[in-house]
């Protein structure tokens, strides 16, 4: 894939795809955005993985209208692929031909060597000035922090902010639901009786393919989530405190995991299946349900139009709140080469700004800040996926990604999860697998 450079400057357009070339003219035509100070004759570099597709068109729309509201404003976007961002970001910076906001992956991907670089400039004063606290939960903003010595990730100062969102849930065919009776469980208890329903109609529960491993810490993430608390998954995943995996309730969430195995509830042959041959499965109509994620929503949407829904993984009790994995996309950081940090900052807010929410939601896209009630389409998929988000961000239960908690976990976990549901572990042996890989990367670190 290659990299993407576009430029911006006052009187000059971009051309972009029709849908969103639209709706940034209606916005000129209506004046927005407004009130930002003049400038001298200034750049601002952009760098992220917005590089294709629709999320390329908006960030660079949204850079065009920006430059038009500040006189003199030449705005540059470079969109790479992640991998190349994260390799070129921190070298660029530290010889000072990098840019003034870039997308820092959160955690030891680039964040946490970037602190301790020195390289990226504290945001927590612009995020009281603008609000920021009042768009994500604690919890969500926490996977932007780091501790002004970046050794201590989820805690201390905010050093990103992050202008999309994901969570993962229950996609459901509303047709297959309704033609067996039934409705969105409001407990765990009435999710598994709906499965078992489906199951004795012939039915797929749950369509899944494991083929490509992380799938897997989706479904058991899910699970998991029912069964423990903030307080526990923030302080393994961020590292905080003397805990441990071996504990009753990953051992518990393990053990319903191969129940669902045992019972049929998962799709035959889950193990030679791709996750893109198994949404594919479920598009089609050969299964009743789906876990995953947000990213799936305009895929979905364009293969099953009104007939495909969304819920959250239900609670063990009724109204009782559960975490569901999920979390923030990548953050946009200040590095020390801003020659304006605040108008740098200034550009952040305007890429969370009411006009960005306007965009995203236009092209089904889970924004990170909560979607206006008014702005929610009943009976569709991305009116479902935005309540749901809404709820979740609202009440603090956006949980984790499992595999953040060391360099190695993901392959610890994935391989451990075909272990556990090919039945060739059990529930304590599994347990004793992740907190084996998590202390040995405790002692090695000196958490």
């Amino acid at each position: 894939m290659t990299t993407r450079v576009g430029s911006f400057r006052v009187g000059r357009r971009t051309v972009i795809a029709a849908p969103v070339a639209a709706s940034l003219a209606a916005a000129f035509a209506a004046g927005r955005p407004g009130g930002l100070s003049a400038q001298e004759e200034q750049t601002l570099q952009f760098w992220d993985t917005a590089n294709s597709g629709v999320r390329m068109e908006i960030v660079e729309g949204l850079g065009e209208e920006f430059a038009d509201t500040v006189e003199a404003l030449t705005i540059e976007h470079r969109g790479q692929p992640t991998a190349e961002l994260q390799d070129s970001l921190q070298r660029a910076v530290s010889s000072e031909e990098g840019p003034d906001i870039a997308q820092i992956n959160n955690g030891e991907n680039s964040m946490g060597p970037m602190v301790r670089a020195g390289l990226l400039v504290p945001m927590d004063d612009y995020a009281t000035q603008y609000g920021w606290g009042d768009l994500l939960s604690a919890g969500l903003l926490a996977r932007n922090r780091y501790s002004e010595d970046g050794t201590a990730i989820g805690e201390g100062v905010l050093w990103g902010m992050s202008i999309e969102a994901e969570i993962v849930g229950v996609y459901y065919n509303r047709e297959i639901f309704a033609a067996n009776g039934l409705t969105i469980p409001a407990t765990f208890a009435d999710l598994e009786a709906a499965m078992q329903t489906l199951a004795d109609a012939d039915v797929t529960p749950l369509v899944f393919g494991n083929l490509d491993q992380w799938p897997a810490i989706h479904l058991y993430g899910e699970i998991q989530g029912t069964m423990t608390t903030r307080e526990y998954l923030d302080g393994l995943i961020y590292r905080q405190g003397e805990l441990s995996w071996e504990t009753p309730e990953n051992a518990d969430a393990a053990a319903k995991l191969q129940e669902w195995v045992a019972a049929g509830y998962l799709q035959e042959g889950y193990e030679a299946l791709g996750e893109a041959d198994a949404w594919g499965l479920f598009a089609a109509g050969e299964g009743a349900m789906l876990v995953q994620g947000s990213w799936l929503s305009g895929d979905l949407t364009s293969a099953m139009g009104d007939n495909v829904g969304f819920f959250l993984m239900p609670p063990v009790a009724a109204g009782q709140p559960n975490l569901h994995v999920g979390g923030v996309g990548i953050p946009y950081g200040i590095t020390t080469n801003a020659e304006n940090a605040d108008l740098a900052a200034e550009f952040i807010n305007f890429l969370v700004s009411e006009r960005a929410l306007e965009l995203l939601v236009e092209n089904s896209i889970l924004p990170s800040r909560p979607v206006p009630a008014d702005q929610i389409v009943a009976g569709t998929l991305a009116g479902d996926l935005y309540a749901a988000f809404n709820t979740a961000n609202e009440s603090d239960t956006v949980g984790h990604y499992m595999d953040w908690a060391t360099p190695t976990f993901y392959d610890t976990l994935t391989a451990g999860l075909q272990e556990l549901m090919a039945g060739q572990t059990d529930p304590a042996a599994f347990t004793a697998a992740l907190q084996a890989d998590y202390a040995a990367f405790l002692a090695e670190s000196g958490a």
